[in-house]
């Protein structure tokens, strides 16, 4: 049997989702596959929908795992859970179409980058955005994101490790809002490069304090360049919000 799990994690203390073999810091599939060890039967490897950065959070990561033993999946959240860590947890357990795989089969995932602009550092949200001193100017924000809507070659923003033969993803959404005390990127796309959430929210921090004009944004997309690349975000305003699936799946 194929399990479809949506897990939610605190990223702050993971070095990102995948195991790294030879190194010690931990992971979000390490202590996953941790916890299945635990239990009765025998699992296959576990594979997640999206491998997200050290530091980065999820909502609504989701990942796929063989099963043969006598657990039933509704009984399988509970058990799992007892022997995770506090700073990640499954919030569901249910059986999947067999050849499912939670990279492969997806269809979209949801990114949220989170922003306070506040001339006091943050408390309560510590770990979980990127405190800017200085108020961000939304309209500006607004008015640079329809640009990065569609299928671009993403040069200028991911990280120079992705091959250059595989760097085009398309978006669909790109709002930015204002939620609260903070301000919100919300992203969904195809696919998403390594760094590529991070060097977007970075560039639109430049527009948000006018050091660039709206405009900027898509022509350093459209350059593909990645020496025009500003300030990379920091991975902890970063969160996987949700990852979708064919509605048959």
């Amino acid at each position: 049997m194929v399990l479809k799990l949506v897990l939610e994690y605190d990223g702050a203390d993971f070095a990102g989702w995948q195991v790294q073999r030879g190194r010690r810091r931990r992971t979000v599939q390490g202590e996953l596959e941790t916890a299945l060890t635990r239990l009765p039967g025998t699992w296959g490897s576990v594979q997640g929908a999206g491998r997200t950065d050290a530091g980065a959070h999820a909502e609504g990561q989701v990942a796929s795992v063989g099963y043969q033993g006598p657990l039933a999946p509704r009984r399988l959240r509970a058990a799992i859970n007892a022997h995770l860590p506090d700073d990640v947890v499954v919030l569901s357990v249910e059986a999947a179409p067999e050849g499912f795989h939670a990279r492969y089969s997806a269809v979209a995932r949801h990114y949220r980058y989170r922003y306070l602009d506040r001339g006091v550092r943050p408390v309560l949200d510590r770990g979980r955005c990127w405190w800017v001193r200085s108020p961000l100017d939304e309209a500006a924000m607004e008015a640079a994101v329809p640009a990065l809507l569609g299928s671009h070659d993403w040069t200028t923003l991911c990280s120079a490790t992705v091959a250059e033969p595989d760097r085009v993803r398309r978006l669909s959404k790109a709002t930015v809002d204002r939620r609260g005390r903070f301000l919100d990127l919300d992203l969904v796309g195809d696919g998403f490069l390594r760094g590529l959430v991070r060097g977007i929210a970075g560039a639109l921090v430049e527009v948000g304090q006018g050091r660039r004009d709206p405009a900027w944004l898509g022509e350093i997309v459209a350059a593909r360049d990645r020496r025009l690349a500003p300030r990379v975000a920091p991975a902890c305003g970063l969160t996987l919000v949700e990852v979708h699936y064919p509605t048959t799946l």
